[in-house]
């Protein structure tokens, strides 16, 4: 008597389970339902009927008295052989809440796959967790888990959810990256990105099973080294540029400029220490000047011999090593002797063969000192007697008339 009572109470009374309450979908065991039971619907749930495999309607949170006259769509669920008495179908608690409790578990690996960014192709692997909630319960029980299936865990439920994802997700990658411009290599840092594309427009493989995309708790891209390695190549030399290479060339020619030059200042470093260069800068010196004294004549060309010798041997001087002295000349400017005509009497200060008075010739000067016969010392000019050993000393000759 107690037993059939509280399976009659049991029947007037429908809610998921407790136990049950984390399974994404969940269907009530029993097709025959009485009239006016009551039906609780949870607040983050929805409650679908179904009778021969087409869904008559969904009820919302809530307590609902199943009265065919309070709900419309539950008159096509009423049984006639029960005189009206009970209704004939099937029931299933969807919850519409993010399994953020159980995300769902993914990896697969893209054989063959072009990246975007570089255009080489690797083979990359993918992985890791994201959310989803029901959006869509009918496209969700019809297209997923089926009226007849009664799972008995998120995993088995989302194991197909899993699959389309792996499918379907390569092609919403790369189109993701080529719109970027962006390569796998950078594809960690994108997954903030990649999820709001997702959120705008939901892969294919989600929105067919009435399902959203919440977020991707993770996700990270593996590859290989030899794929890396070849991604990387070809993705700086892009990232470079035109103007990259422009640098870079510029560079290598200033690095080619400044070898030249230190070779050419090394080559004349061991040439100036050459002393075979050092007496040839020499002979070249001497040839210039004596080049210049044919061009200048008389006395004005020995004075010009003069400063171009010095010139000359500065210059060799120059080429000396720094651990050797260089080497020092004294010059002797010569002097011009005043000569007096002896026909007009003219002072010819400046010296020369012919009086600048009258244009005689002129005698050659007398020396400004003279020599004993005797012990060689010199007196001066006019002595009588040497002033070293007392000699006598020869009388000067008489200068000679003028023509």
């Amino acid at each position: 008597m107690f037993g059939f009572i509280k399976q009659g109470i049991q029947q007037m009374m429908i809610a998921r389970p407790e136990a049950a309450h984390r399974l994404v979908i969940y269907k009530w065991p029993d097709r025959t339902i009485p009239m006016y039971t009551r039906l609780t619907v949870k607040s983050d749930e929805g409650a679908v009927f179904f009778k021969n495999g087409v869904c008559m309607g969904i009820l919302g949170p809530g307590v609902h008295t199943l009265d065919g006259a309070n709900i419309p769509f539950l008159k096509n669920l009423i049984d006639g052989a029960t005189g009206g008495n009970a209704l004939l179908g099937e029931v299933f608690f969807v919850r519409s809440q993010p399994n953020r409790n159980d995300p769902v578990k993914f990896g697969t690996k893209f054989d063959g796959m072009t990246d975007p960014g570089t255009d080489v192709t690797c083979n990359p692997g993918v992985h890791g967790e994201f959310v989803v909630r029901v959006i869509d319960p009918v496209a969700f029980i019809v297209g997923l888990v089926g009226q007849s299936i009664q799972p008995e865990d998120n995993t088995a439920i989302f194991s197909w959810v899993k699959k389309r994802f792996e499918a379907r997700i390569e092609p919403v990658i790369a189109n993701f990256l080529r719109a970027k411009g962006e390569s796998l290599l950078n594809m960690s840092s994108l997954k903030t990105d990649l999820e709001q594309a997702m959120m705008q427009e939901p892969p294919a493989a989600l929105t067919e099973l009435g399902l959203q995309l919440v977020e991707l708790t993770t996700f990270k891209v593996s590859l290989s080294e030899d794929d890396r390695a070849s991604l990387t190549e070809v993705w700086r030399a892009r990232e470079g540029g035109a103007e990259d290479k422009l640098k870079m060339k510029e560079l290598r020619h200033k690095q080619m400029e400044i070898g030249v030059n230190v070779a050419e200042r090394q080559a004349f470093v061991n040439l100036a220490q050459n002393p075979g260069y050092m007496q040839y800068a020499q002979s070249e010196a001497l040839l210039s000047a004596g080049e210049g004294m044919a061009k200048g004549g008389g006395n004005a060309g020995i004075a010009a011999l003069g400063a171009q010798m010095a010139v000359g041997v500065g210059m060799a001087g120059m080429f000396q090593p720094a651990f050797q002295p260089a080497m020092q000349h004294q010059r002797v400017a010569p002097s011009a002797a005043a000569a007096v005509c002896g026909g007009c009497s003219f002072n010819n200060a400046g010296g020369g063969k012919f009086c600048a008075g009258c244009g005689q010739p002129l005698a050659p000067p007398r020396p400004a000192g003279v020599f004993c016969t005797g012990c060689g010392g010199q007196n001066a000019a006019g002595a009588k007697f040497c002033a070293s050993c007392g000699a006598a000393q020869a009388a000067a000759a008489p200068a000679a008339a003028p023509a």
